[in-house]
């Protein structure tokens, strides 16, 4: 039996050929791979606004001789998840979601971090730790409940001594960065869904100069992750009605390790200015 990772090599490598309506189902079963391991083919297709017939006959262009038989495949990666979800149906009919909420939300943020991390590979980290080590100013755009992760990642980086910014004002002085661009700096654009318009631009105005463009996104189809040189994929899966940013945190902390990794003296050497200027300016409360 073909592995849920065959399932998602088989709809990456087939996913600039699918039409529209193929490609909406493509994210969706990408995204989505615990609703597709137990929902009907009917019910898939309503998610998506399709019918099941297209369902079916988007896996059959992905090789499989129909929707149960990818749905088998993605299911080997389910031994117990079942179980889970019918958990989760029976605090729902019994209107006891408030039950064991915080051991709930803590499951579901290691289980993106582990998720997060187990998506990395080596060569990737090692590209764009040296592409951001060695740029001549770093810019890193997130809107939205993206924008938290940009300004930690901003704090990250320059306190390492990196020449980093988070870019959070108007379109207009987002334009007035990206207009200084040169192929000597790296943007990071950090992008979940909802995909918002302006980060997916400064990742095309990276592109159209040659900077080194770095995506943390949630998925491997996302519209900044067809664009970036270096895509680093998040699982956001949130316990609550928003998506978490556990995973996409998760990756701002690996890139800033494997940086002062690298560069152990250098990072060292500017985390002891910054200390000493916290002390001398009184920033810090004394002990």
């Amino acid at each position: 039996m073909v592995s849920s990772a065959g399932v998602r090599k088989h709809i990456l490598a087939a996913f600039d050929e699918l039409p529209p309506k193929q490609r909406q189902l493509a994210r969706f079963f990408l995204n989505n791979e615990d609703i597709v391991a137990f929902a009907s083919a009917n019910e898939v297709g309503e998610r998506v606004g399709t019918s099941a017939a297209t369902v079916v006959r988007f896996c059959r262009a992905l090789g499989y001789q129909g929707y149960t038989d990818l749905q088998a495949a993605i299911r080997t990666q389910f031994p117990q998840y079942r179980t889970a979800v019918q958990k989760m149906a029976d605090r729902m009919a019994n209107g006891d979601m408030m039950d064991d909420l915080p051991t709930r939300v803590a499951q579901a943020n290691a289980q993106n971090v582990q998720e997060t991390m187990s998506q990395v590979t080596t060569e990737n980290l090692t590209r764009a730790v040296s592409a951001i080590i060695s740029a001549r100013k770093i810019r890193i755009f997130g809107s939205g409940l993206s924008t938290s992760a940009a300004v930690l990642a901003e704090f990250a980086l320059r306190s390492l001594g990196l020449s980093a910014r988070a870019c959070l004002g108007s379109r207009a002085s987002q334009a007035i960065e990206i207009s200084q661009l040169t192929e000597r700096d790296v943007v990071i654009v950090i992008s979940i869904w909802r995909y918002l318009r302006e980060t997916i631009e400064a990742a095309q105005s990276a592109h159209t100069v040659d900077a080194t463009c770095i995506a943390l996104t949630d998925s491997p189809v996302a519209p900044v992750a067809r664009i970036a040189d270096h895509v680093f994929v998040a699982t956001t899966e949130g316990a609550a009605h928003s998506r978490s940013l556990t995973g996409i945190i998760s990756l701002i902390d690996l890139l800033s390790a494997a940086i002062a990794a690298e560069k152990p003296h250098q990072s060292m050497e500017a985390l002891r200015r910054l200390d000493k200027l916290y002390r001398e300016n009184g920033i810090l409360v004394s002990e």
